[in-house]
């Protein structure tokens, strides 16, 4: 597994990347449960993802 660094905003969703949705790899999107689809977020959450 390889950690990779990326650059946010500041309250920006690290899993969405502040989209406020994720693409399906079959197809269709799903709502970021993090953030609710709204692509920011109110608390701080560590801005490194393991991908």
């Amino acid at each position: 597994m390889k950690k990779r660094q990326i650059v946010l905003k500041d309250g920006q969703c690290p899993y969405c990347n502040g989209t406020g949705y994720f693409e399906l790899f079959l197809g269709g999107s799903e709502t970021c449960d993090l953030c609710s689809g709204q692509g920011e977020l109110n608390k701080q959450v560590e801005k490194s993802v393991v991908s």
